[in-house]
């Protein structure tokens, strides 16, 4: 893969006296990604207001500052956030959505809109997402090593946000490392699979562990003597547990019975069935607005239906079933092209669909990346065929 080298065609002062691989432009770009990512993380965990908005504020101008000069290959992409945008706001119009439930998504869609850009132009170097990842990463293992539960580390949150912020200061980092050629390291899923485990979420163990799992898969296929990598895992994971009279392991095999016994998986039924048993017409293309929407329990439940793309669907109507279906698409291409984002994509879609997750929030910059990416792989496979017919 290819980092695209957007200063071809012209020499400037700051190339000359810095070599590319110091490029000023690339260091800016990576600081102001840094910035992204670590707020929208640190807003989750602590649901700091300003950081919010400092975050929205900034990826807002990351965006318009990329789109000074919309190149040609980038059109489609564009193409995608306004209809997107639009989607939400006539589904808006027509449902009656207001409030914070109209205004924030917008706020949350700029910035996200803005990181994605910086990463799919491959302007970030990976100290960047190392230092971020590193850093939550040492947050939740102090946590840990000093006898705070996953039940207690989020104030706002339940456990589940947890593994919501360690997968995507994971994928990112992933993304980067692709960007850039580097070489597969498994220590960052390794992390945040033993994070997921003592963060109890059963939907963030699974698809920690697919995330882990695939990427060790890969490293196996190109090189067999990572083999010892498994051995390695394992040892580590028992010295844990161990060392921890196996609370990591029983707290997250006893939250699973738990909710099985308490109805947990039942009431998520329940939810995404009356999703599907209220739609009509209407509903397909408009969307609809939860609050009003015909739900008994939603109010208890806070009008969350737990799953990322039911959401999508009823804030943007017709475009979000588009939008689901260019990041099947997109999964369908990586299994072909690139194992790697087929594995961190397959991560994030098992994960967002038991959460509300991403769409509209503080991480829809990991999707927005990946439709993006296909969407240029796409344009390049039509020049292609164009050329050869």
């Amino acid at each position: 893969m290819n980092i695209e080298n957007h200063n071809q065609g012209y020499a400037s002062p700051l190339h000359a006296v810095f070599p590319e691989k110091y490029s000023v432009r690339k260091s800016f770009f990576t600081i102001l990604y840094s910035l992204l990512l670590a707020q929208s993380l640190a807003s989750y965990i602590w649901d700091i207001n300003a950081l919010i908005k400092a975050n929205a504020l900034l990826g807002a101008f990351v965006f318009i500052l990329l789109s000074a000069r919309i190149r040609r290959e980038h059109v489609p992409i564009y193409i995608f956030a306004g209809l997107l945008a639009a989607s939400f706001l006539v589904s808006s119009y027509l449902v009656g959505r207001t409030g914070w439930r109209l205004f924030n998504p917008v706020l949350f869609m700029a910035s996200g809109l803005g990181a994605a850009m910086i990463l799919l132009r491959g302007y970030v170097y990976s100290w960047g997402g190392y230092i971020v990842f590193y850093g939550f990463a040492g947050y939740f293992f102090m946590l840990m090593f000093t006898g705070v539960d996953g039940y207690s580390a989020l104030k706002y949150c339940s456990c589940n946000g947890i593994t919501m912020v360690m997968l995507i200061a994971c994928i990112s980092l992933y993304i980067v490392l692709s960007m850039e050629n580097k070489q597969i390291d498994l220590k960052p899923a390794l992390f945040t699979f033993v994070i997921s485990i003592w963060g109890i979420g059963r939907a963030g163990i699974a698809s920690s562990f697919v995330l882990l799992l695939g990427l060790l898969f890969v490293r196996l296929k190109n090189k067999p003597r990572y083999f010892y990598y498994v051995i390695i895992f394992l040892l580590a994971t028992y010295w844990l547990m161990s060392a921890t009279d196996y609370l990591f392991l029983s707290n997250a095999i006893g939250h699973y019975f738990e909710r099985t016994v308490e109805g947990g998986d039942a009431a998520r039924l329940n939810m995404w069935a009356n999703y599907f048993n209220n739609l009509d017409i209407s509903r397909v293309i408009f969307g609809a607005n939860v609050v009003e929407d015909p739900w008994p329990e939603g109010e208890i439940n806070e009008y969350n239906y737990h799953n990322s793309f039911i959401n999508l669907h009823l804030q943007t109507g017709l475009m979000g079933l588009v939008t689901l279906a260019l990041i099947i698409f997109a999964l369908f291409k990586f299994y072909k092209t690139n194992k790697v984002f087929f594995f961190l994509l397959l991560a994030l879609i098992l994960r967002s669909s038991t959460d509300l997750f991403i769409f509209f929030g503080r991480f829809d910059f990991i999707p927005f990346f990946f439709i993006f990416y296909y969407l240029n792989i796409a344009r390049k496979s039509r020049n292609n065929v164009a050329l050869s017919g």
